[in-house]
């Protein structure tokens, strides 16, 4: 018992010896890529005992040096390439497959030819059209030929009529003639005038009926054409083709799939973008992609979603590429970086951060005059062995310990 109260008086004199030491902090000195040295400042404070008497406190603050470099704000995250296009070819008529002129794999270029149909009766009806808008053609040209021939008898017929009405009046104004002659030359000239209208009425009724027939075989006759040159499949642009979906000799109806044409070139390049990235790009800011295999591509975007996604609330964007040897193919995975200005800013330990009444957050630091002045600060990026932000001057001599216990505006003697 006696062993044991000796040990525990030996504890509590190294306890009360350690505590009246007066180490209240450590002096240490630190290097960093943006900062010169710390150095160790005292604070001497007074305060009222019980019995009146006044005691001096005094502690330490450690202050550190930072100085501003130059950081890259590029912006590195994962992607994935699609296709520019991608097109299914199907066909617009029915008919039997006379030839196919590409392989799958093949690189072709746009309206080259890629596989023909046979055109069944379709040259026959384009023939028997053509013949028919040649007997309406002909027909129309006889009928305005017809009319103006009806038409230029009937004014000789007026012009007699007018002659025989005239001399009749005359006969009759000398009393040589009787009033029934009169009245036979006027109705003659009524019934010549009469006519005269009818033949309008009767050809243009023809007229228009020819019309409408000529127009008719005019829309068969370019509908027989279309069909005709359907029966060439043609590719729709410069591409790939990645699936063959026919033979020769098959028979295929309207809508059939024939091939899969695929453009790779621009290559576009689909990625997604945090809420705090989104509003450092636009559309048009330079980009750099890197494939699996160390290929390296300079694009540009040329798209960013209005809208995040619900689940991530990350913004999608497409970058596209110049891809002309086809080296990045659809569906590989790429690394993006999207190139950023330079910002001067400080790397600082986010322990010495501050946080004032009323939320802003910055750092603490002392000026030329030895006063506690406070600077707000933005966070640029986090790093695994600090934290790089703005709003600094370009050399600060900031407190890194003991900031807890002083004010802003204080001196540090």
């Amino acid at each position: 018992m006696k062993r044991s109260i000796f040990i525990a008086f030996l504890i509590l004199a190294a306890v009360v010896g350690w505590i009246g030491s007066g180490q209240f902090s450590n002096n240490v000195v630190a290097k960093d890529d943006n900062s010169e040295s710390i150095t160790e400042t005292e604070n001497t404070y007074s305060q009222d005992t019980d019995n009146n008497e006044n005691e001096d406190f005094t502690f330490s603050v450690e202050t550190k040096i930072f100085t501003s470099s130059l950081i890259d704000q590029s912006i590195e995250l994962q992607g994935q390439t699609i296709h520019n296009k991608k097109i299914d070819v199907k066909s617009e008529i029915s008919g039997n497959i006379e030839k196919i002129e590409f392989t799958r794999g093949d690189k072709v270029s746009q309206n080259s030819e890629m596989i023909l149909i046979s055109p069944e009766d379709r040259n026959e009806k384009l023939l028997s059209a053509k013949k028919d808008l040649e007997r309406l053609n002909k027909e129309l040209i006889l009928n305005e030929k017809n009319r103006d021939n009806l038409l230029r008898q009937n004014v000789e017929r007026i012009e007699l009529y007018e002659i025989e009405y005239a001399s009749a009046k005359q006969l009759i104004d000398k009393g040589l003639s009787s009033k029934s002659k009169l009245s036979l030359a006027s109705f003659n000239l009524a019934n010549a005038k009469a006519d005269r209208e009818d033949i309008k009425i009767k050809f243009e009724s023809t007229l228009a009926n020819l019309e409408a027939q000529i127009s008719n075989v005019k829309s068969i006759l370019k509908n027989i054409k279309l069909d005709i040159e359907k029966t060439t499949i043609r590719a729709p642009f410069d591409g790939i083709i990645s699936e063959k979906m026919v033979e020769e000799t098959e028979f295929i109806s309207i809508g059939t799939p024939l091939f899969t044409i695929i453009d790779l070139d621009p290559i576009k390049i689909e990625g997604y973008l945090s809420e705090f990235d989104v509003n450092k790009v636009s559309v048009g800011t330079k980009a750099v992609i890197e494939d699996s295999n160390g290929i390296k591509k300079d694009g540009l975007i040329s798209f960013i979603s209005p809208s995040a996604e619900t689940s991530t609330r990350t913004f999608e964007i497409t970058i596209e590429a110049d891809n002309n040897d086809l080296s990045y193919k659809s569906g590989i995975t790429t690394k993006i970086i999207i190139k950023g200005s330079e910002l001067k800013a400080h790397k600082i330990p986010p322990s010495i951060l501050t946080l004032l009444d009323d939320g802003t957050v910055g750092v603490k630091a002392v000026d030329n005059n030895n006063q506690v002045t406070f600077y707000p600060t933005k966070t640029i990026k986090d790093t695994i062995d600090g934290m790089w932000v703005s709003g600094l001057p370009q050399k600060v001599n900031l407190i890194v310990s003991g900031q807890e216990y002083i004010s802003i505006g204080e001196t540090i003697n």
